[in-house]
């Protein structure tokens, strides 16, 4: 796979492919408009990988995580970014999907094989993909963790793949701008080997603890198990 990440790809034809225009406009309004709103403080941002494989596994509070999130802590580690989303979140003319969105159809996840099957791709020739394993928004609490978009982009990786949680905390403050807190975890490396209902679990657990101490209250899996939807 060619190292140019700001190109249309060949192999991906159902895909717009990334444009720099997007992704700065994204940047500028994060750092313009968003920053009347909110005021963001990271910790690990040294945590997260800056070259190969690396799958960011990320808390989904509301809307705004994506640009806040991509702009404060993907984008200041990495330009190869990209970012499994919810197809309808694509916007006009694809405008997401030209910052590195790839589209999933919860409702019909036959339909988004294709994107899967890019998302994978990508990840596995060495670039960073960024997924919300909850699938919506769970604000305040933690939602299951999805295993079939999750085992399915991992696949068994010839090489490992460092997986990295990222905690999403909204403070409130009277009077004063919503403070962001975006916490990083550690990597850990997704192998061939990996059980992937397990793994995910450990996850999640982390994700939580790094989101306020949210508890993930399901049950662990047990080897080689599956999670229900809920």
């Amino acid at each position: 796979m060619s190292g140019k990440i700001y190109r249309k790809y060949p192999e991906f034809p159902h895909h717009p492919g990334k444009s720099r225009l997007p992704i700065w406009l994204v940047s500028l309004t994060t750092h313009t408009i968003f920053r009347l709103l909110f005021r963001v403080r990271v910790a690990g941002l040294e945590r997260v990988p800056k070259s190969g494989s690396v799958l960011v596994l990320a808390k989904h509070q509301r809307l705004m995580d994506i640009p806040l999130g991509l702009t404060h802590v993907i984008l200041a580690t990495r330009k190869d970014v990209w970012c499994v989303m919810k197809d309808t979140l694509g916007g006009v003319g694809g405008f997401l999907l030209k910052c590195g969105g790839i589209p999933l159809d919860r409702k019909n996840p036959e339909k988004s094989r294709a994107s899967l099957v890019m998302a994978r791709g990508l990840l596995h020739g060495g670039q960073l993909m960024c997924l919300f394993p909850e699938q919506t928004y769970y604000p305040g609490k933690m939602g299951r963790g999805k295993l079939p978009g999750f085992r399915f982009i991992c696949g068994k990786p010839e090489q490992p793949i460092a997986v990295v949680p990222l905690g999403f905390e909204y403070r409130r403050r009277r009077f004063r701008r919503t403070e962001l807190l975006l916490r990083v975890g550690e990597a850990v490396q997704f192998t061939a080997e990996s059980d992937p209902a397990q793994f995910l679990y450990d996850r999640m657990q982390e994700i939580g603890e790094l989101s306020g101490g949210l508890a993930y209250p399901f049950e662990r899996p047990q080897p080689g198990g599956r999670e229900s939807a809920d």
